[in-house]
């Protein structure tokens, strides 16, 4: 090689290839790009220089190792230019089956979005997430105008690619594509100012395979030295070529900040000091390591600079990194990430630090992973710390009984109870307002024997007076369920009294959790009305009970209202009431934009159109209830186990319910829901002298048939091969309508 001057070479310019330009074009012409190499190929670097000269609007998202709040992040990138959208992603949460994926599709489908944005997700491979591909693929197949989707992984994991570009959906550029041929590292070192004759570059080419990040660094060597190591590691090139020329307090600051994955101006500030600006300017105007994005206002450490610095960080003394996670959890405090500070806390073993996280972020929203950190952060928690922190543990308990960890919830309130009780500088008023917190927590213990939770209700309330500021309605009070009596009917002949308990503990869970549950007994007596029969009656306890929900916010006992209502109108012939609403409550859904209620909806729409006899239209997800979403909680599976055993029943499918019998069964016994136990063939053959003689009087008196509508347009009946749209009105022909019974 030959070295020229110092002022001749600029080991910052860029070289790409005209044939990576012309694959990167496929961006702008297909709904999705998978951009697919191992680290250090130059990948990002590429797409980032060939979308800033495109002049397209990008959104960009970098994911952490871990994943950690991904979702979080890239529903936030809509947020400039929908903000209510962008907040209803979030509140969404990632979509894990196709029902959430389709709600997440429309709600950025319906984000005006400028021409010709590209929604870009860098280091896509730590998405560790069940669904995310399938999420990316429905996205891209939706082919929203205006919207490119890329996907920067060092490996590719989808199934489908060949499909997708057979399809003209997607792109996918491999790592062959960013490896540099001989006579293009010459023309890249020729840019930087360094001329290499033809052995020279076919010699780099056979020691480097091209590899960007390999030359790059061979090349800053050479200009310092005047010549190379080829068998040298990546690591000692680093060290080499890019570390070691650095000032002292710019060596220092790098691995102080490659504890982030990436990381603003404030937040360098606030680790390192004011001169952190200064030492930035430096390090972006001279190293090709070190980059700054402006659209988010970040800066970048490269991941194979990265991982060196980590390396320097733990040769550290343990006093130097414990200050320095410190620091970095006191940053995520500052703004409310308080996953982040958990972590952090958790590496310079400040416990007290940890529980203040929890003590602040009460939501009960977190996945497997997150409660396996839970577990192992307070397994490893000093019993004398915990002692201190009684609103941490109460938080906790909560998270494990959410998650079914019932052994350790058991555990940790016996801890609690043991360390309020114990703690001598609790004030009279302190001291019952933990207690109140906990038997509150120990209602959901005693779930679902209704006068053990009463008691634990006025208990709760007697101590506090004013509702809880521990718990939210992070769980929905019917659990997902659409029917309160599948879940608190757990005695045979004490229907009746479980209904009076349930009126004698709502007042006191409504004022605990400030409207939560308002209706719940109302909904339960509109059951057991119907059950009996009794239509009328039933819906005006529907009625009642909706009115209270609403009043209460409480979106769970409105849909259970909303679906006896629908049941009772499917009982009187009205199916385009049935329909109209169904419909109503998706359009509540999507209001609410609250995923915790998507499931509530799809078994109550799934449960009718299995009434119907129509499987093809019941939500796919249900119907197999084995891939159940853990947003479904478990205390209202016994009800959908019901809906999924109909589903069976009408596809001819009695083997496979014969089978699913013990595991129904099994779901059932743990909370003994009685309902549950009725499997749907005997309920659907159940006709008891009694229901039968009733039913019978009312037909006579209602008289129902089916007939075609030709006036009312509202009706939205779906068609079928057979039939034409149709609602039902008072006819002398309708007894076949009425022998659709209702009856779960």
């Amino acid at each position: 090689m030959t070295v020229p001057k110092a002022k001749e070479y600029n080991t910052k310019s860029l070289y790409f290839p005209g044939r990576i330009t012309k694959a990167l074009d496929g961006i702008c012409s297909y709904p999705l790009t998978v951009i697919e190499a191992p680290m250090g190929y130059g990948k990002t670097t590429a797409v980032r220089e060939y979308l800033r000269n495109a002049g397209a609007d990008t959104l960009w998202q970098e994911v952490p190792a871990g994943g950690d709040g991904f979702w979080e992040g890239f529903a936030g990138l809509f947020r400039e230019f929908d903000s209510e959208r962008s907040q209803s992603l979030i509140h969404l949460r990632f979509p894990d089956n196709a029902k959430t994926a389709r709600e997440a599709v429309k709600l950025i489908r319906d984000i005006n979005l400028p021409e010709n944005t590209v929604l870009l997700v860098d280091d896509y491979q730590n998405i560790n997430i069940p669904g995310a591909n399938g999420f990316f693929e429905q996205l891209a197949e939706s082919r929203i105008e205006r919207l490119h989707i890329v996907l920067v992984t060092r490996a590719a994991r989808f199934n489908r690619l060949h499909e997708l570009a057979l399809k003209g959906v997607l792109c996918h550029i491999a790592k062959e594509t960013f490896e540099f041929a001989p006579q293009e590292i010459a023309a890249y070192y020729r840019a930087c100012g360094v001329h290499l004759s033809e052995s020279e570059a076919a010699r780099l080419h056979t020691d480097t395979e091209g590899w960007i990040s390999d030359l790059y660094l061979i090349m800053l060597e050479y200009i310092a030295k005047g010549e190379y190591t080829p068998t040298d590691s990546i690591n000692n090139l680093i060290e080499k070529a890019v570390y070691n020329p650095l000032p002292e307090d710019a060596r220092e600051f790098l691995v102080a900040m490659s504890v982030f994955e990436a990381f603003t101006l404030k937040q360098a500030a606030f680790i390192w000091g004011k001169n952190a600006g200064m030492i930035l300017d430096g390090l972006c105007e001279n190293n090709t390591f070190v980059t700054y994005d402006g659209r988010p206002k970040v800066y970048h450490i490269h991941t194979l600079f990265t991982e060196f610095l980590n390396d320097r960080l733990e040769e550290k003394e343990t006093n130097y990194r414990r200050k320095l996670y410190a620091k970095a959890a006191r940053w995520f405090m500052e703004i409310c990430d308080y996953a982040a500070a958990r972590r952090f806390f958790y590496e310079c073993g400040d416990f007290d630090g940890l529980l203040e996280t929890l003590e602040k972020d009460k939501t009960v929203y977190y996945s497997a992973g997150s409660r396996e950190l839970f577990i192992k952060y307070m397994a490893e928690c000093p019993q004398e710390i915990k002692a201190r922190h009684h609103y941490a543990l109460l938080v906790y308990a909560m998270h494990l009984f959410v998650h079914k960890e019932l052994e350790l919830f058991r555990k940790t309130c016996g801890e609690l109870s043991e360390n309020i009780e114990k703690d001598k500088c609790l004030d009279s008023a302190a001291k019952n307002r933990l207690l109140g917190e906990f038997e509150l927590l120990q209602s959901f213990a005693e779930f679902n024997d209704l006068k053990k939770v009463s008691g634990r209700y006025k208990k709760a309330w007697a101590y506090l007076n004013q509702p809880t500021s521990v718990y939210d309605s992070g769980i929905n009070s019917t659990f997902g369920s659409p029917s309160v009596l599948s879940l608190y009917y757990r005695e045979s002949g004490r229907l009746s009294e479980h209904i009076a308990d349930l009126k004698n503990a709502m007042p006191y869970f409504t004022r605990l959790t400030s409207g939560q549950g308002s209706g719940a007994e109302d909904v339960m007596e509109a059951e057991n009305l119907f059950n009996r029969g009794d239509f009328d009656n039933a819906a005006v306890a529907a009625q009642k009970a909706l009115l209270k929900a609403r009043d209460g916010r409480d979106e769970s006992i409105a849909y259970a209202a909303q679906y006896f209502q629908t049941l009772i109108d499917f009982m009187k012939g009205d199916l385009a009431g049935v329909i109209s609403r169904i419909n109503e409550m998706q359009g509540i859904l999507d209001e609410v934009a609250d995923d915790a209620f998507i499931h509530t909806v799809e078994i109550c729409t799934g449960c009718i159109y299995a009434y119907l006899d129509q499987p093809g239209r019941i939500p796919g997800r249900l119907k197999e209830f084995d891939t159940a979403s853990p947003r479904l909680r478990f205390p209202a599976y016994p009800f959908f186990n019901v809906m999924y055993g109909r589903l069976l029943l009408i596809k001819g499918e009695y083997l496979k319910l014969i089978g699913s019998a013990e595991h129904f069964i099994s779901v059932s016994s743990v909370f003994s829901n009685l309902l549950g136990y009725i499997s749907p063939t005997s309920t659907s053959r159940r006709r008891t002298a009694g229901y039968t003689e009733r039913m019978k009087r009312w037909r006579a008196s209602k008289r129902l048939s089916a007939s075609p509508c030709r006036t009312n347009s509202t009706c939205s009946l779906p068609k079928t091969p057979t039939t034409s749209p149709r609602c039902l009105k008072p006819s002398p022909r309708g007894e076949r309508t009425a022998r659709k019974s209702a009856r779960y």
